[in-house]
């Protein structure tokens, strides 16, 4: 029975629901693999369109079941549960009684029982939005389920939680999920949960995204036999969705994964994508004393905040014709294009040369100074979030000299460049500051940070983001592996020529040096190791910049 299923929200509407609608083929995979008895009641806590539960629908009817008295659901929107009720009650007599209107987390297992299946597309609200009293209610019914989860996390997360408390002893939940269950810092309670509640879990993962016009990448999350167990987690890596059709069920291959190490933090989903042998090697050395995560040598943050950067930001002649003493200007760097090398030099600055302006701390302001903050808030500039919460407005904080800035969305891979020109940077950087004591300086940080092993690291502690970028968080950076080298004094003269080879367009002759000197002679790996590490590097990158 073909019947139209109704599109989803856009724009703003879908933001706030956090409503993205699933395609059928996805959702007719993760029935079929879900639903396998004749007799089970299916759940979709958000159905929006109805997808899953046509497909549900139409799977009982194949196993000789009845749709109108096995089907259920729960959708917020009013007028999106109006249309999908309607339709579902005439492609299937699937009756308004077992179809919800209302928010998710006031359902519980008086609402409809405890079904054996529950699948679905929790939406995916990020935690900027997720606010209030339904934030509050959503993470209490987590915590009800001994997760404790962050006022950093996610809808889904709390979402995905309660749709297994409802889930019925035996029962199978088949759901698409934020890829940021495999590396968030907030998703490692839902993890442990999971390990702990499911006897297997599986990730499918796709080298196409389930939602090309989405930032957001997916995976699907297979989860059977809720019970009391310590889970299996598996994970399976697909070409793209018509692969679906032709996967049989019960899913036979599969990687397996080190169920503890993941849902702890230590391994990231994205290391059952990379070879075998280097995947061995890698978790060695990572857990070996031979290296160190970055956060061991330095502080990674974000730069300064000023609410208004182009207001904030002057060039030299806005400057002059300003008249701005230079007590009010702090040398700054604005982008990631003036990161040349792996030192930023004084002449790198003054390519790109921009000032700050600072007025921290000043007792008195000079007339031109007094002009430039009124003509400020005569274009409003003081009415911007972050500078009406300050006071006074124009006095930017947190602005300190780093020793190094590394890039947080890179195309290539994240470039970290010693700050030799003593300048600032705003958040559109990362700027890190050495831990007293550290036993490397800036510019060794900045060769050590070249190498195979490193680059890899951060391919899998980062995040791929829209159009192939590579995000980091300052906690995903301090969680890179660097090499520890028994170098003495060489590693600034192995910068020096690190620095030289990239200038001068020779990248790859800079990253087989680095992996000579660092990783070889110092480390003791072989030539056949470095290409292990480098090909992984290589595959992951191509794998987000393809997608």
């Amino acid at each position: 029975m073909a019947l139209h299923l109704p599109d989803g929200p856009t724009g703003e509407v879908a933001k706030r629901l956090g409503a993205y609608y699933t395609s059928l083929p996805v959702a007719e995979f993760l029935v079929r693999w879900a639903l396998q008895s004749p007799n089970d009641r299916v759940l979709d806590p958000s159905f929006g369109g109805g997808v899953f539960l046509y497909a549900a629908s139409q799977r009982l009817k194949e196993l000789g079941g009845k749709p109108q008295k096995q089907v259920f659901g729960v959708e917020l929107d009013a007028e999106v549960h109006a249309r999908t009720a309607r339709i579902l009650a005439e492609g299937f007599r699937v009756g308004n009684s077992s179809l919800a209107h209302g928010d998710f987390f006031d359902v519980d297992a008086n609402t409809f029982g405890s079904p054996e299946v529950i699948v679905g597309n929790p939406p995916f609200i990020r935690y900027q939005r997720f606010t209030g009293a339904g934030r509050d209610k959503a993470l209490k019914r987590a915590a009800a389920e001994g997760v404790h989860l962050s006022k950093l996390a996610s809808s889904w997360a709390p979402f995905l939680v309660h749709s297994a408390a409802l889930l019925k002893d035996g029962g199978r939940i088949g759901m698409v999920i934020p890829m940021e269950l495999g590396h968030a810092a907030y998703a490692r309670p839902v993890l442990e949960y999971l390990a702990g509640r499911f006897e297997q879990v599986r990730f499918l993962t796709f080298r196409k995204k389930l939602f090309p016009d989405l930032s957001q990448d997916v995976l699907l999350l297979l989860a059977e036999n809720k019970g009391w167990f310590e889970a299996s987690f598996h994970t399976l890596d697909l070409e793209n969705a018509e692969a679906l059709a032709r996967l049989r069920t019960p899913l036979k291959r599969a990687k397996k994964l080190e169920t503890r190490e993941l849902s702890s933090g230590k391994e990231r989903l994205l290391e059952g994508w990379i070879p075998r042998k280097a995947r061995e090697l890698y978790r060695e050395l990572r857990d070996s004393a031979r290296v160190q995560r970055l956060g061991q040598i330095a502080d990674v943050g974000i730069g300064y905040v000023t609410g208004d950067n182009q207001y904030f930001h002057l060039s030299p002649q806005q400057a002059r014709e300003l008249k701005i003493p230079k007590t009010f200007l702090k040398p700054a760097i604005r982008r990631s294009r003036a990161l040349a090398g792996l030192r930023l030099t004084q002449q790198d600055w003054q390519k790109a040369e921009q000032y700050l302006f600072y007025v921290n701390g000043a007792k008195e302001l000079p007339d031109t100074v007094l002009n430039y903050i009124e003509q400020g808030e005569t274009n409003g500039v003081h009415l911007a979030y972050k500078c009406r919460v300050r006071k006074p407005w124009y006095s930017v904080l947190h602005v300190y000299l780093p020793a190094a800035f590394l890039t947080y969305m890179s195309g290539e891979t994240p470039w970290l460049v010693a700050n030799n020109a003593s300048v600032v940077a705003p958040n559109t950087l990362h700027v890190l500051r050495l831990h007293p004591g550290a036993e490397v300086s800036s510019e060794g940080l900045s060769a050590l940070w070249q190498t195979s092993l490193t680059r890899l690291s951060a391919e899998l502690e980062g995040h791929a983001m829209g159009g192939g970028m590579l995000k980091l968080e300052p906690t995903e950076a301090e969680r890179v592996v660097i090499a520890k080298p028994n170098l003495n004094g060489s590693l600034g003269a192995l910068a020096h020529d690190l620095d030289a080879l990239h200038r001068a367009g020779k990248g790859k002759e800079g990253l087989e040096q680095a992996d000579r000197t660092v990783l070889r002679d110092s480390l003791g790996l072989s030539k056949r190791d470095c290409d292990l590490l480098s090909g992984a590097a290589q595959s992951l990158r191509e794998r987000r910049q393809n997608r």
